[in-house]
């Protein structure tokens, strides 16, 4: 992990590229950018940890990400990735919560993040850009939301139900004098 410069006009046209900053107008991103922290990681290097707190919500610019969460054996399962010009770590924008997952650079990445009290501040002095900046993350947590709850489904779905067992019993000996008389 390396902090890099900010390089405004180069930044402005990477910005203007991202799902969340791309309705914003050319003065709302100028100001955005005095906000930002521009961040650089290799492939395996981790940039957030599963149930550390913090403020920051993360665009990536360049690269991809895998998310990922620890099983029942305390291995890391990956359950989605994100990729160049989304964002990640809505939820701390809000409230301090422990995240729910890791996040791991795939790919060499380059990302911002931006914390919570410089962002509401930020669209509290700009309210249309804010206006925009907020609906874009209430968004995305639906979708995600929605992903979670079509992979719950399809994995419930997938299970095998009492009924399907009732089915099976039928079809195997009920005693091991049935298995030895056969």
């Amino acid at each position: 992990m390396r902090q890099i410069p900010v390089k405004r006009e180069l930044m402005m046209d990477e910005l203007s590229d991202t799902l969340i900053l791309q309705s914003l107008s050319v003065d709302e991103l100028k100001h955005i950018i005095d906000i930002c922290e521009h961040w650089e990681y290799e492939p395996g290097e981790s940039i957030v940890t599963e149930d550390s707190v913090s403020p920051y919500l993360y665009i990536l610019l360049e690269g991809s990400v895998d998310i990922m969460i620890r099983g029942k054996e305390r291995e890391n399962i990956r359950v989605s990735s994100v990729e160049k010009g989304d964002v990640f770590g809505e939820t701390s924008i809000f409230v301090d919560v422990r995240r729910t997952a890791s996040v791991i650079a795939r790919t060499p990445i380059r990302l911002v993040n931006l914390s919570r009290d410089p962002l509401f501040t930020y669209c509290k002095e700009n309210s249309k850009a804010g206006l925009k900046i907020f609906t874009f993350i209430i968004y995305s947590l639906i979708h995600k939301l929605s992903g979670v709850n079509k992979n719950l489904a399809f994995e419930r779905e997938s299970m095998v139900t009492q009924e399907d067992l009732e089915r099976l019993k039928h079809l195997f000996p009920k005693s091991l004098e049935q298995i030895l008389d056969h």
